[in-house]
This record gives structure tokens, C-alpha cells and sequence, in this order.
């Protein structure tokens, strides 16, 4: 194994050292390995979903204002009597 801080050992590296020294215990290794796999596939995904809710409320906005605008005239005859 490298001679360096546990920090700066890559996730392959640490799984190695964990499957080295914990005998029998490879399928934690193997479980923390697909978990954090899992969260960078989630995270890809959230990202992606998190665009298409800013240009939803960016269209949402623009509709809430062209109806704003819309009602305008009518709000205008209520108040002039």
C-alpha cells in the first residue's frame, strides 16, 4: 500500500487496504463500495432534475406575470367605481 495520509488514498486503494486487513469482511467493503456509487449516480440525477425545476418555475413565472398583466384592466374597472 502507498506511504501516504489515509485522505489521499483513492477509493479502490482504501477498499484493498480494508479487504486486506478485515478477513471475512468483504462484503462491507463491497456494501460501503456500491453505496457511494449509488450517491454519485443519485447525485448526477438530482442535478439534472434541479435544471429542469429552475426553467419550470423560470416558465411558471413568465406565465404568472402575462396573467397578471392580463387581469390588470379589470382589477382598474373594479376600483374606479
Amino acid at each position: 500500500m502507498p506511504a501516504k495520509p489515509w485522505k489521499d488514498w483513492t477509493d479502490d486503494e482504501l477498499a484493498d487496504a480494508a479487504q486486506q486487513g478485515m478477513t471475512g469482511q468483504g462484503a462491507h467493503v463491497e456494501a460501503m463500495r456500491r453505496l457511494k456509487e449509488s450517491i454519485v449516480t443519485f447525485s448526477g440525477s438530482s442535478d439534472r432534475y434541479s435544471r429542469r425545476m429552475l426553467w419550470l418555475t423560470i416558465v411558471l413565472l413568465i406565465l404568472t406575470l402575462v396573467q397578471a398583466i392580463a387581469v390588470l384592466p379589470t382589477i382598474k374597472a373594479w376600483l374606479s367605481f
